[in-house]
C-alpha cells in the first residue's frame, strides 16, 4: 500500500526552519543580506507531481545525521547554506532547434560546481549540497551493511595505516577515525572543496589522483578503501588505479571497494529506464563503465588481490521499506539530479530537450520508485594482497 504525502512527511525529520528556495528550487541563505525570492513550491519527494517546500526544505536541509535505525536529526545550523555558491545560468550562442535534440549543443539549465581537475571525468557535482548527500549515502551504506564501516577481515587497531581513496566529503574516513582513536589514515581525491575541515585528529588530507601515487607510499597501508569511482574513472583506468592500490597496500593488508550496479536495479519504470539509457550513453561518450562492478572482483583478482569477497545488496527505494528506503529514495533521487549538468551539457543525450523536461522525468521517476518499489544495487568487494 503507499504512504500517503502525511505520513511520507512524518517519517522525515522536522526542519528547523522553513528554507527559501529560488526560481530553479536553489536553496539559498535565509540569513543572506540580499532579499529573498519567495517560497516556490517543489515537487521534492515525488509522491505526487507536486509536492510543498516543506517537504524540500526536509530534504534540502544540510547534515543530515542518523543512527543506524534512527530517524534523521538536524545536526548543523542552517547558516551552513552559505556555503553553497549561487549558480550561474548557461545560455548558449544560439537557441536550440525544435525537434530532436542536438547533443552538439549544449541546455539552458541552472549550473552546480563540478570538479575542475584535467582529465577528470567525475560526473557528479562537488558542492555543499553533495557534501550532504555523501554522509546521507554513507549512512545508508552502513545500515545496508550490518552496520559496519569496516567490511574486510583487516584487524585495526590505532597504529594501523589507512588509505581513503576518493575522500569527497570525509564521511567514511570520519567515522573510522571516530571508531579507531589514533588510527592514521591518509585521504586523497582530485577535488579538495569537500574535505572536512578541520581535519580529523591523525587524518592527512591531500589533493591526489589515485592514478599516480606516490613511491613512497609502497607497501604502506593496512587498509586501502574505495568507493563511489563508478562515474569517475575511464575503462582503460581502470586497471592503473588498482595496479596503485595493490601496490601502496601492505603485504597481508585488504582492499575494500563500494560501487554502485545499474545492473542491478529492478521495478524500473518508463522515465527510469529513459535516465538509464541517457547515463549509459553518457558514459559511453565519456569511457566510463557504467556496470563496472559486474566486473570488479575480476579487475582486483587480475591485480594481484587474493581471498577475494563479494557482497551484493540491493535496497527497495519506497516508504514501505522504513527508513532505509526513504533514505535509498534521497540519495538516489539527488544524485540523479546531480547528473544535469554533464546531461545537457551533451544536448540531453537524444531524450530531453529542455531544462524543463529533464526536471520532470527526475520527479516521474522518483514517483515511479516510491509505486513500483524501485530498487537499487550495491557491491561491496574486499581482499587481501599476499605476504609474497
Amino acid at each position: 500500500m503507499t504512504w500517503s504525502t502525511s505520513q511520507v512527511l512524518s517519517k522525515l525529520p522536522n526542519p528547523v526552519e522553513k528554507l527559501v528556495f529560488d526560481a530553479k528550487g536553489i536553496a539559498l541563505n535565509p540569513d543572506a543580506a540580499t532579499p529573498a525570492p519567495p517560497v516556490l513550491s517543489l515537487a521534492t519527494f515525488s509522491l505526487y507531481s507536486t509536492m510543498n517546500t516543506m517537504l524540500a526544505a526536509r530534504l534540502f536541509t544540510p547534515g543530515l545525521r542518523r543512527g543506524a535505525i534512527q530517524a534523521a536529526a538536524i545536526s548543523r545550523p542552517l547558516a551552513s547554506l552559505s556555503a553553497v555558491p549561487r549558480p550561474t545560468t548557461q545560455v548558449p550562442q544560439e537557441p536550440i532547434p525544435v525537434g530532436r535534440p542536438d547533443a552538439s549543443r549544449s541546455i539552458p539549465h541552472v549550473i552546480r560546481n563540478h570538479q575542475s581537475a584535467p582529465r577528470a571525468e567525475y560526473l557528479l557535482p562537488s558542492d555543499r549540497a553533495e557534501a550532504d548527500r555523501l554522509q546521507l549515502q554513507h549512512d545508508m551504506f552502513k545500515t545496508l551493511y550490518d552496520n559496519k564501516n569496516l567490511l574486510s577481515k583487516a584487524r585495526l587497531t590505532k597504529d594501523s595505516q589507512v588509505l581513503d581513496s576518493g575522500v569527497g566529503s570525509g564521511a567514511w574516513l570520519s567515522a573510522v577515525a571516530k571508531e579507531i582513536p589514533g588510527i592514521n589514515i591518509q585521504g586523497i581525491d582530485i577535488e579538495d572543496n569537500l574535505f572536512p575541515r578541520p581535519a580529523p585528529k591523525n587524518v592527512k588530507l591531500t589533493r591526489m589522483s589515485v592514478l599516480d601515487l606516490p613511491l613512497s607510499w609502497t607497501n604502506r597501508f593496512d587498509l586501502v578503501h574505495q568507493r563511489g569511482f563508478v562515474l569517475g574513472l575511464r575503462r582503460e583506468e581502470w586497471p592503473v588505479a588498482l595496479a596503485q592500490l595493490y601496490r601502496v597496500t601492505k603485504p597481508g593488508g585488504y582492499i575494500q571497494l563500494l560501487d554502485g550496479n545499474l545492473s542491478r536495479a529492478r521495478n524500473v519504470g518508463p522515465a527510469n529506464r529513459i535516465q538509464n539509457a541517457m547515463l549509459a550513453e553518457l558514459c559511453r561518450r565519456r569511457g566510463l563503465v557504467l556496470n563496472v562492478t559486474d566486473q570488479l572482483a575480476d579487475m582486483v583478482r587480475a591485480a594481484g588481490f587474493k581471498d577475494i569477497k563479494e557482497d551484493a545488496r540491493n535496497i527497495v527505494m519506497s516508504s514501505r521499506n522504513g527508513q532505509l528506503g526513504l533514505d535509498a529514495w534521497t540519495n538516489q533521487y539527488l544524485a540523479f539530479k546531480g547528473l544535469k549538468t554533464p546531461m545537457l551539457k551533451a544536448g540531453g543525450l537524444n531524450q530531453v530537450q529542455t531544462e524543463g523536461e529533464f526536471d520532470q522525468m527526475i520527479e516521474d521517476m522518483g514517483r515511479e520508485w516510491e509505486e513500483k518499489g524501485g530498487e537499487c544495487g550495491y557491491v561491496v568487494v574486499c581482499a587481501r594482497k599476499p605476504l609474497n
